[in-house]
């Protein structure tokens, strides 16, 4: 690695090989997952690169071999979490289902998105704020793909006929994603429901506004 005891006082061997090895453990994956706890628990503003490099046990000037600056951490974090994300969303609208088992598939996954307390997802949830230029536009088009699996799963369900036409896809993917976004505002894992019974509660909702025909619970 280039420069690597270059800006650290070497006076014994000793000292230099501790610097070498904790150097060597420092990876673009350990600087966003130390960056993601900082950035969670003090927000974006408040925490500098100073801070994330004393986390680390490194120096300012080695975290610019892995990273451009503290927006670009930022980036990553939004990347990882919607790589993670859309994967399994992706395999669900591909997969071969009737399209009411997708939409309810799809819900729970993202359900449990939402309700994640993992530092990551919490500033994915608060610090978008702080992504400008051609990083909030990169992240909002990865949005867009995401939201559009969510599309493309009620489009199928209107050209089945089992979800109702009269109901604009887009529409009801944004009025559907923001239901469940919302739930990481409020959602606290010891409260009275699960994230699994709040999205089969989400389903049994949606699917009262987009059956062509509700259904019809038997009666005593």
């Amino acid at each position: 690695m280039r420069g690597e005891n270059s800006d650290v006082p070497s006076p014994t061997k000793k000292t230099s090989r501790s610097k070498t090895t904790g150097r060597a453990r420092l990876t673009q994956k350990a600087i966003i997952a130390a960056a993601a706890e900082l950035f969670a628990r003090n927000g974006f503003g408040a925490t500098s690169l100073d801070d994330i490099a004393e986390r680390l046990g490194a120096t300012k000037g080695a975290l610019y071999y892995h990273i451009k600056n503290k927006e670009d951490i930022l980036r990553h974090i939004y990347l990882t979490v919607l790589t993670a994300s859309e994967e399994p969303l992706a395999e669900i609208a591909a997969a071969p289902l009737p399209p009411r088992e997708k939409l309810a598939r799809a819900i729970a996954h993202h359900v449990s998105v939402a309700a994640s307390r993992s530092p990551a997802m919490l500033v994915f949830y608060r610090e978008h704020p702080h992504l400008s230029g051609r990083f909030a536009r990169e992240i909002v088009e990865r949005k867009k793909v995401y939201e559009r699996y969510f599309e493309q799963i009620i489009e199928e369900g209107q050209a089945a006929g089992v979800f109702s036409r009269a109901i604009d896809a887009k529409i009801a993917a944004f009025g559907l994603l923001g239901m469940c976004n919302w739930l990481s505002q409020w959602y606290q894992p010891d409260g009275p429901y699960t994230h699994q019974r709040i999205a089969t509660m989400f389903v049994e909702m949606v699917e009262g506004g987009l059956l062509t025909m509700p259904r019809i619970e038997a009666t005593s």
